[in-house]
């Protein structure tokens, strides 16, 4: 219990320090910019620690070409930061797409066709000691 709550300090003490730090993001790009024309977002979610948010991880999908897209943005706690981030997609029956290296403002765009098939969608970061790690369901079939 004692290293679980050492641990947790010393996570929000570096994300603090990052946050800090950093006045402007690296990227003023939108989710739908980075994907493409076409791209409408129908599902996010947060990466965060108990305080601070770390990213967002956003699932597109293009209704005109029946592909998705997912893109792993940095939150101003931790754009410009060179911190491992990830994106991930896979389309029910195919393999896993990935996008995962070292960014300073976002990961992706991981895009994969899902016309009438359900898509598991996701992301990571690491920030300060910690992975912070998002993957759905088997969702948005279609």
């Amino acid at each position: 219990m004692r290293a679980s709550v050492r641990r947790t300090a010393v996570v929000a003490t570096a994300v603090a320090a990052l946050a800090a730090l950093s006045t402007t993001p690296a990227s003023a790009a939108t989710p739908a910019e980075i994907c493409g024309s076409g791209y409408v977002q129908i599902d996010s979610r947060t990466l965060q620690n108990s305080s601070t948010v770390l990213a967002r991880i956003h699932l597109l999908h293009n209704a005109s070409n029946g592909n998705n897209c997912v893109v792993t943005m940095h939150a101003p706690a931790t754009a410009g930061f060179a911190l491992p981030t990830g994106a991930w997609l896979t389309v029910q029956g195919s393999t896993t797409k990935k996008d995962q290296r070292t960014y300073s403002s976002y990961a992706g765009p991981v895009r994969a066709s899902a016309a009438g098939k359900c898509v598991r969608w996701g992301g990571m970061i690491e920030a300060g000691v910690g992975e912070y790690t998002y993957t759905s369901p088997w969702e948005h079939c279609g």
